[in-house]
């Protein structure tokens, strides 16, 4: 059974495909760490049939709303707790 997680993007358009990226997510499965983050090197695939062997990775815009499209995803390797850098970077210079 395929394992599910969710990501927040700022823009649908940010998500490399077919190529190692950094990306958090949250793991939507059973067990004692759903709704746990974390921190992950990932393959993405808008077409889960272009990634067979992928999990279920719901996308989300920063608000939360859902995008409709199914992606896949196949994690590489779990990275640090942590990551530097600036929290929600495009969000901070927003004019009101």
């Amino acid at each position: 059974m395929k394992k599910e997680y969710q990501t927040f993007t700022p823009d649908i358009k940010n998500l490399a495909e077919n190529t190692e990226i950094k990306l958090t997510i949250k793991d939507l499965n059973p067990g004692t760490g759903k709704y746990g983050a974390k921190i992950v090197k990932a393959i993405l695939a808008s077409d889960p049939t272009k990634l067979p062997d992928g999990d279920v990775l719901y996308v989300r815009s920063w608000i939360g709303a859902l995008y409709p499209q199914t992606w896949a995803i196949k994690i590489i390797e779990e990275l640090e707790e942590t990551e530097a850098g600036i929290p929600h970077g495009e969000t901070i210079g927003a004019k009101k």
